[in-house]
């Protein structure tokens, strides 16, 4: 997904009302990823197929993939007035990672989802950001 394709879901999401969208960028492991792999191969979408493969293929094509859809969605989100997106990065992003970046991709994985039924307080969560202010400027992050 890219920038347009996020802000087509995320309008979506806030006209059915809701406040809080919660977003993981695919991982290559386990029979799930498998399973998109082959789900795509059977529809025909080769270009989905040749992007899945790379992130299975590459652990660096996999990681900067994560990082720029996790920046992606929270720039993304900061259109729209009463919705949260929380993002959840994988742990073995965090711990393929270092210094602020790991610091930023840690206090995401551990900020607490902002549901009306929680007893924690949500107000937007400094936590639930994005990584850098552009694609660009993530790239010096990684």
């Amino acid at each position: 997904m890219d920038e347009d394709d996020f802000h087509e879901l995320l309008s979506y999401f806030r006209a059915l009302g809701e406040v809080v969208v919660f977003h993981e960028p695919i991982n290559p492991r386990g029979a799930n990823f498998q399973q998109c792999l082959t789900a795509a191969e059977q529809a025909g979408y080769d270009d989905v197929v040749t992007e899945l493969q790379q992130m299975q293929d590459s652990h660096q094509y996999w990681v900067e993939y994560a990082l720029e859809q996790l920046n992606t969605v929270q720039q993304v989100a900061t259109r729209f007035d009463g919705i949260e997106v929380y993002s959840w990065p994988d742990d073995e992003l965090v711990r393929l990672t270092s210094g602020q970046l790991r610091s930023k991709l840690k206090a995401m994985q551990e900020a607490v989802s902002p549901e009306s039924f929680s007893e924690r307080e949500t107000d937007a969560l400094p936590e639930q950001s994005k990584l850098a202010p552009d694609s660009e400027s993530i790239e010096h992050l990684i």
